[in-house]
């Protein structure tokens, strides 16, 4: 019987920290360009991030961890930006680290780690298992353009 309880009790515990967490709205486009990793499982990419409705592309230096398919070349990676529903980003809210995260039946995604609000849903169609496979990113802000 005392298990039962416990059961019930995680059950509703997990029902409302569903509830309570707020969903999610595409903030913009992350937009990053390996040049080349030469057979390594990591390397630096150059990032450019537009936010929804904004001409304005914040330029993000990356340090990316977990190419599964290292020595490919230049390669172009693109994730949808998911924040708050209402927020809009502030200048250089994207530099943080990001950790990959996996949900039954949905795409790996990449969670901040500060800012768990701030999730990097990949979207590359081409060559998707190279980007797929990654475990973390790592954006720095580098500047904007107007």
């Amino acid at each position: 019987m005392r298990s039962h309880w416990v059961v019930l009790s995680i059950a509703s515990a997990m029902a409302t920290s569903a509830f309570a967490e707020e969903p999610l709205t595409n903030l913009g486009v992350l937009t990053c360009t390996l040049a080349e990793s030469r057979g390594q499982q990591s390397g630096n990419m150059t990032c450019g991030f537009k936010a929804s409705g904004s001409r304005v592309e914040e330029k993000y230096l990356a340090r990316v961890v977990g190419l599964s398919q290292p020595g490919v070349g230049r390669l172009v990676l693109v994730w949808t930006v998911m924040g708050p529903s209402g927020a809009k980003p502030t200048p250089g809210a994207l530099a943080q680290r990001y950790l990959r995260a996996e949900a039954a039946g949905e795409p790996p995604s990449l969670v901040g780690e500060t800012t768990k609000a701030i999730v990097l849903q990949f979207e590359t169609h081409d060559r998707a298992e190279t980007g797929s496979g990654i475990a973390e990113v790592e954006l720095r802000l580098t500047g904007t353009s107007a």
